[in-house]
């Protein structure tokens, strides 16, 4: 592998955009779930239990609700895995333009979400964190999910583990690595609980800063090529 491929690869891989992203995340989940009808924009394991419970609960008017989100996150990990395989868009591209379209889509919700049903509102935050979680996937070499913690929690207790029995002092910085991610996350739940008390649907305009600093490191990257 050459150093200009493994440069492409490393653009994303860096502890702060990752803090960003999933203070971020925390953030949309505790939007989607207080303010448009109790729905996780991020978490579709959270979603499908939801989902089937009101099934068999007989109460199949509520499955639309569940099932967008669910097929609007899918439709966005398709598109960015089938951009990451086509050799004709660079990673730092790729990556920018989602963080522009997150930042556009986000004010656009804030501004004028409450025109729209809730079910249009969580499709619409489900595919961007759909996008968000499939392009910014690592943090300093070792897999990273921005918009929920499942995954995380899991790396962080085998890099421990992996510390404990050998004695590799890298495994403990990862584990403290995923412990910042995780606690990032829950921070932006928190932020977005308080916010939303005081702000209702514009309160989603906090994430602007979140992402543009992410944006921000992620220029810093290029230029230090």
């Amino acid at each position: 592998m050459n150093s200009q491929l493994v440069h492409e690869e490393k653009l994303h891989d860096t502890i702060v955009i990752g803090v960003c992203l999933s203070l971020v995340g925390g953030f949309l989940d505790a939007y989607s779930y207080l303010l448009k009808g109790k729905v996780f924009a991020n978490a579709q394991t959270g979603n499908l239990v939801l989902l089937f419970i009101s099934v068999a609960n007989r109460e199949l008017h509520k499955s639309l609700k569940y099932i967008i989100p669910i097929v609007t996150f899918a439709l966005g990990i398709f598109i960015s895995e089938f951009l990451k395989n086509t050799q004709y868009i660079k990673n730092y591209t790729r990556m920018t333009v989602v963080l522009l379209f997150e930042l556009t889509v986000l004010a656009a919700i804030g501004l004028i979400g409450t025109y729209f049903q809730h079910d249009f509102v969580n499709s619409v935050i489900s595919f961007i964190a759909a996008l968000q979680v499939a392009n910014f996937d690592k943090v300093d070499g070792n897999p990273i999910a921005t918009t929920m913690i499942t995954g995380n929690l899991k790396s962080s207790m085998i890099h421990l583990a992996k510390y404990c029995a050998i004695k590799d002092v890298q495994y403990l910085h990862s584990f403290f690595k995923y412990l910042l991610i995780i606690t990032s996350f829950g921070i932006g739940v928190a932020v977005g609980f308080i916010t939303i008390k005081y702000y209702a649907e514009k309160s989603i305009l906090l994430c602007e800063v979140f992402i543009v600093i992410a944006l921000l490191m992620l220029q810093r990257d290029e230029k230090l090529r």
